[in-house]
């Protein structure tokens, strides 16, 4: 696949560039390469003219910096990409919105022309503009432009959509002059609907733009209405689908939001999200496509390509696409800390209920390259570039030493403690965490260190005789069963409180329940689920078979446990597995086990705390090959022994049974002091020198 190289530091031809490697890398034909790129001249040919900056004032901003051109990869049931799409502005930068609109329809009819059109459709200058734009050329004072174009070629066609600026007036004026647009262009039940949904989802929702596809015959195609978000909760978004009547892809929407966490907070920033209210012509199905705008809580540009790359995988889409873009880009390396590349990430479906991801990206340029280049190879964003070797037991032992240490470092008053909840920090679940990760510790510092938690943890028993998050919370299973494996493992006696609580959680079908029946605030916290079971029945010591068989009639389709309480799936699989594959458990057939085998083998992690217990459950099902997720654990230790903080737990509403498949599911928290993250990684590591 070609890459190319900043060989001018002009605009013009840096973004040219990437214009053919992506057409090559897509396929297109050689006459639909050169149609693209007439479009891609006439369209940007003032506005690209211009040497590569840090910023790029007087246009508006596409980009943060205002680089007035935006790529846009969509990734369906093919791996790569077969289009190239792309959104522009026209004009010369400086120059006011009032004229840079002539210049941009101009533009416009030219990109027509090179089509086969004789020039703007009718319908869009007689109809569609007057009705968007105010009259006698009187813009607003705030708007730096009225008029962008976006491109897409795929096989023979290049196609065109000019979007217009809607900010301007009250919302109500807004979204009437979507209505009016619908009416002009003939799509009467589209109007219906529209005015059905406003009085349901107008709260927080202002219209910002209005797009309409010109298809190759210049008639009217899609019209889409962009609605930008207040700050907002989850919730938002919620209201929107189900009003609409997409309700059956409220699950792969909450894909979208876990791929993407925005820890401790309820309500996104103002502005996270913009939703596409699509209208498709013919029988005026309407569909909705939302876009996160990550660069407001994502700390750069990998995590938001891990991201991504998890969300890719999560919805069978083939994550390798991903990583071929931005290597036809010439992308550089993502960057922790630094958003170069990705501006935004969407998710959207058609009438026929298919699914596909957008990822908008800003092109790269000298400004933005580093040392190390893009270099994947194929296989999700995962991948190890070429000459990375299997991590050696040295190298292992020397990792887990560091984090050992580290960790011993982090102890404070006797105990671990990390997250912040409204309940307030957790020190006796995260103590009892840690300990029950790191059994059978040899005698030295870290054996020292444990021996002074459970010392402290023995004594931070509550009143009724189990663990809780802390000490101003009832027992829970899972805190409970956690002290209690801790306990187990260092031959030391249980307490008979403490198993009375764990046996009040336990249901007659084998699951095991986080709280008690009869607690508060009941509801869901008091139903079995499979983040705390396989937990309680190792701390019991008793039920393996009757929670296994339970287990395995929980698991999903997909092959893995869907979480209650994380936002990972791989924290119930990783568990489950310990029980159905461990020495107490019931005998389990490999057949059984090989939709999980496969889904395991499949999944793409983001972060050390997934990429640990990623590399558990290949050790539980004895998938060949842990030194992938191995390496990336080593890779990504920070230089004081710790590991990224990377545990996303969701502190899930007692009315949601499914947060899975609920978009307003509850607020996600981090455990930003990286202590459970930096143990479940260890915990990894121990097992596999154990199994080794």
């Amino acid at each position: 696949m070609p890459v190319p190289t900043p060989t001018t530091a002009r605009l013009d031809g840096l973004v040219g560039g990437q214009l053919r490697s992506l057409a090559a890398a897509a396929r297109l034909p050689h006459a639909t390469t050169e149609r693209l790129g007439e479009v891609f001249e006439a369209l940007t040919r003032e506005s690209l003219d211009r040497a590569a900056a840090e910023d790029y004032p007087g246009l508006s901003r596409i980009n943060a910096n205002g680089l007035p051109f935006q790529w846009s990869a969509c990734f369906g049931t093919t791996g790569l990409p077969r289009a190239v799409r792309f959104l522009c502005e026209s004009g010369t930068p400086g120059t006011g919105a009032g004229e840079r609109l002539e210049v941009s329809l101009d533009r416009l009819g030219q990109a027509c022309r090179v089509l086969g059109l004789p020039g703007v459709p009718r319908w869009f200058a007689q109809d569609v503009l007057p009705t968007v734009l105010p009259g006698g050329g009187n813009l607003p004072a705030h708007w730096r432009s009225a008029l962008w174009t976006g491109v897409g070629a795929a096989g023979a066609t290049v196609a065109l959509k000019p979007y217009l600026n809607l900010c301007r007036d009250r919302p109500l004026d807004r979204w009437r002059r979507v209505g009016r647009v619908l009416r002009s262009l003939g799509r009467e039940r589209a109007l219906e609907r529209l005015c059905e949904l406003s009085s349901q989802v107008s709260a927080g929702s202002w219209p910002v733009g209005l797009a309409v596809d010109i298809t190759p015959t210049g008639e009217p195609g899609r019209v889409k209405a962009y609605f930008r978000s207040e700050s907002v909760t989850a919730a938002w978004l919620q209201r929107w689908y189900t009003a609409l009547g997409a309700a059956a892809h409220l699950p792969a929407v909450r894909e979208l939001l876990d791929a993407f966490p925005h820890p401790d907070r309820a309500a996104y920033p103002d502005g996270a999200f913009v939703l596409t209210l699509e209208v498709h012509p013919g029988d005026g199905a309407l569909t909705l496509k939302t876009d996160l705008a990550v660069t407001r809580w994502s700390t750069g540009d990998a995590p938001a390509v891990r991201g991504t790359a998890r969300l890719l995988g999560r919805l069978g889409l083939d994550p390798a696409g991903l990583d071929a873009t931005l290597a036809a880009l010439g992308a550089p390396e993502p960057a922790e800390d630094r958003s170069d590349v990705v501006r935004f990430v969407g998710l959207g479906y058609e009438p026929d209920g298919s699914r596909h991801v957008n990822v908008y990206l800003e092109p790269p340029s000298a400004t933005t390259a580093r040392e190390s280049r893009y270099d994947r190879p194929p296989g999700g964003a995962g991948a190890r570039r070429p000459g990375a070797g299997q991590p050696s037991g040295p190298d292992v032992a020397a990792a887990v030493q560091r984090g050992l240490r580290w960790l011993n470092l982090a102890q404070r008053q006797g105990c671990w403690s990390d997250y912040s909840l409204p309940v307030g920090i957790a020190d006796g679940w995260v103590t009892a965490y840690v300990l029950a990760q790191l059994p059978g510790l040899p005698a030295g510092p870290s054996r020292r260190a444990a021996d002074t938690a459970l010392r402290w943890l023995r004594s931070a028993r509550t009143p009724g005789g189990g663990w809780g998050y802390n000490g101003t919370c009832d027992d829970d299973a899972d805190s409970t069963g956690l002290a209690l494996r801790a306990l187990r493992s260092r031959g030391l006696p249980v307490p008979p409180g403490a198993l009375a609580v764990l046996k009040r959680c336990c249901h007659p079908d084998g699951g095991v329940a986080t709280y008690p029946p009869g607690s508060l605030p009941g509801g869901a916290w008091t139903a079995p689920t499979a983040d705390v079971t396989a937990t309680a029945v190792a701390g019991l010591g008793a039920g393996a078979a009757r929670a296994g068989s339970w287990l395995l009639g929980q698991r999903g389709d997909n092959g893995l446990w869907s979480p209650y309480w994380w936002l990972t799936p791989l924290y119930p699989t990783a568990s489950s597995l310990d029980l159905l594959t461990g020495p107490h458990g019931r005998p389990v057939a490999n057949r059984v086990l090989e939709p999980t085998r496969a889904a395991v083998c499949d999944y793409v992690p983001d972060g050390p705390f997934e990429t640990a217990l990623l590399l558990r459950c290949r050790l539980a099902l004895r998938v060949p090959g842990p030194h992938e997720p191995l390496r990336s654990l080593l890779d990504r230790q920070n230089r004081d022994g710790s590991w990224p903080a990377s545990a996303h737990l969701r502190l899930t509403a007692p009315t949601v049974h499914e947060p899975w498949s609920v978009v307003d599911a509850g607020t996600v928290h981090l455990d930003h002091r990286g202590i459970l993250t930096t143990a479940t990684v260890l915990g990894a590591l121990l097992s596999l020198c154990s199994d080794r």
